[in-house]
């Protein structure tokens, strides 16, 4: 992902690179492919006057730690997905971001693709009626690079945020289940039921379904819409309901074709997007970027349903040993 923000950035006019920051040495590639220079140790660029915005893109252990010397320095900081490893770590970094002034976000950057902030517009004004449910889809593509987090943490987190975000608040039960199928260390698939109250959540990630799927699908009392991130698409099947029909047959079979609208305009890069406002918000300027608060929040959501998940797998674990041992029959054949 990091190299992904170094192309980006060199695109953008109102930023210049200044440096690229590896503890890989292959890494130095990279910077000689755009001309800035190499740096093995984060912490040479602390206190020098020519960095004023960094992006924070490594393993999520590591966030609170170089998030923190870089805020306290006066540094803006945009930090990946996660915002940290636990909610007091993202507390801490919160907090000194509002004593040092600087612009802090996090990079869920699913919020700036332009499917969901059309998505977002339908739901806020009401033209897919009252949300009953969102069920979201994030699968395949496992990891080239062993992971240091489990899918939960890595893939579920961007969904939990969204629909969090599309319904303007949060959720007030979270009920997970997950799976270790291919990678032996980790959470590999996960399902997720967030309650929301009159509306729900439904979360499906995992690294082992062999094609890739982004998908979500909003059921509202007008109607339902479908999205896809990658083709950034949505289709809307509103209702064509006439309720002032008699009896329950009556009612079925008025209940009509939905009138069905393919939603689309010309693909944009999410990364572009956020790392632009990012800039702006920096300089000044009127944008909205991801609050860190709401990263926090969904960061406690992630670290509910792994406590979950793990207590489930405990428990099973529990009762298998609880099992008693019971004598076979022997069976002539």
């Amino acid at each position: 992902m990091g190299r992904n923000h170094v192309r980006t950035y060199a695109k953008l006019k109102d930023a210049k690179l200044v440096a690229v920051v590896d503890i890989d040495p292959k890494a130095a590639a990279l910077a000689q492919e755009y001309g800035i220079p190499f740096v093995s140790d984060y912490r040479e660029l602390l206190g020098k006057d020519q960095v004023d915005a960094v992006s924070i893109v490594v393993p999520t252990p590591l966030h609170h730690r170089i998030g923190l010397d870089f805020i306290k320095k006066g540094v803006h900081c945009l930090i990946e997905k996660p915002i940290a490893s636990e909610v007091d770590e993202a507390e801490e970094l919160i907090a000194e971001a509002e004593r040092q002034g600087v612009v802090f976000t996090v990079g869920h950057i699913e919020r700036f693709n332009p499917m969901i902030q059309k998505l977002k517009k339908l739901i806020d004004n009401k033209e897919i009626g009252e949300i009953t449910s969102i069920i979201t889809r994030r699968v395949g593509g496992f990891p080239t690079v062993e992971p240091k987090t489990d899918v939960i943490v890595d893939l579920a987190v961007h969904d939990i945020d969204i629909i969090s975000y599309l319904l303007g608040r949060q959720p007030k039960h979270i009920y997970g289940h997950g799976s270790k199928t291919i990678h032996t260390k980790k959470l590999d698939s996960a399902e997720l039921l967030l309650d929301y109250g009159p509306a729900s959540g439904f979360v499906q990630a995992n690294w082992i379904t062999p094609v890739k799927v982004r998908t979500i699908a909003v059921t509202g009392s007008a109607g339902y819409v479908e999205g896809n991130y990658i083709t950034q698409e949505l289709t809307y099947y509103k209702h064509n309901m006439q309720r002032h029909n008699s009896g329950f047959k009556a009612f079925v079979s008025k209940f009509g074709e939905p009138e069905k609208y393919h939603i689309s305009e010309e693909p944009q890069e999410p990364l572009a997007l956020e790392l632009q406002a990012f800039l702006t918000k920096i300089k000044g300027g009127p944008v909205q970027l991801v609050e860190p608060r709401d990263a926090r929040d969904a960061l406690a959501v992630v670290l509910k349903a792994i406590r979950d998940t793990l207590n489930e797998e405990i428990s099973e674990a529990a009762s298998i040993r609880k099992q008693p041992h019971k004598k076979m029959n022997r069976i002539k054949v």
